[in-house]
């Protein structure tokens, strides 16, 4: 039976992570470009580490290192998705409180998902950043990062999506709402709402003021760091021109009105 929930880690999990579909994509790149499964993983900004769960139990030799500056959210990922873990699988994640500017012992990807290296706003910050990753990367490694644009990507609006089909959660309304956007600073807030039918709601459940990076800054950043080479996996759309969740690696694409890729930093 569906129930109603105001947990808002379960409502973002339902709503913006799909972390067995992460599992298998980036998987899928790593094997594509090496010609061998990946192995370890560390998740950076990990927040409830819900990836790096799915991951360990993906197949049994995995590991994972899950890094969050956030006590509280680590602790909620203890709790409520390790906890669903075999005594084996926990044992074979790593998850931490500290910041991710840090190298650990070397793992053969590292993601950096929804976003998160925005909360970096300096460059020197962000390079900083991708240093420790690459040293922290084994020889055949990869860093993968999720990035978002668009023409409409730089004007306040607010994207809504029903949320509908969750086993456990009766439906709601997930709202992602740009409040603002420094042409000057290329700062923009953004806050994320979940809406009940008979208007129970949770008004900015989450806020993030992100600085809107470019593919071309973000790559030109990888390579001062050391990595030989980067590519763009562009997310193909939908008959209604919207996202489909496949990608496909390209170089040259038309503007949209919204897009979503992944940059891949290659080792």
């Amino acid at each position: 039976m569906r129930k109603r929930t105001l947990d808002k880690h379960a409502l973002y999990l339902a709503s913006v992570q799909d972390p067995i579909s992460d599992v298998k994509r980036i998987s899928k790149i790593y094997q594509e470009l090496f010609k061998r499964e990946a192995i370890s993983l560390r998740e950076d900004f990990s927040g409830t580490f819900a990836l790096s769960c799915c991951w360990v139990q993906s197949k049994k030799e995995r590991t994972a290192i899950s890094i969050d500056n956030d006590r509280d959210t680590i602790e909620y990922g203890v709790t409520n998705y390790q906890s669903n873990l075999s005594e084996e699988e926990s044992g074979r994640i790593d998850a931490r409180v500290c910041d991710a500017l840090v190298t650990t012992d070397p793992v053969d990807i590292i993601a950096t998902f929804n976003f998160s290296y925005c909360l970096l706003h300096k460059r020197a910050v962000l390079l900083e950043y991708f240093t420790h990753v690459y040293s922290s990367l084994n020889k055949e490694g990869i860093i993968i990062l999720d990035i978002f644009g668009g023409s409409d990507s730089e004007i306040p609006e607010v994207q809504e999506r029903d949320i509908d089909e969750h086993e456990f959660i009766e439906p709601f309304l997930f709202e992602f709402e740009r409040k603002d956007f420094n042409p000057i600073s290329r700062i923009a807030n953004y806050g994320i709402h979940f809406k009940y039918s008979d208007r129970t709601e949770l008004i900015d459940a989450f806020t993030y003021e992100f600085r809107m990076w470019s593919i071309t800054e973000v790559r030109d950043l990888l390579e001062e760091a050391g990595f030989s080479t980067s590519k763009v996996f562009w997310e193909d759309f939908d008959e209604e021109g919207f996202g489909n969740g496949e990608f496909y690696e390209t170089e040259v694409e038309e503007n949209s009105i919204n897009w979503s890729a992944y940059i891949v930093g290659i080792k």
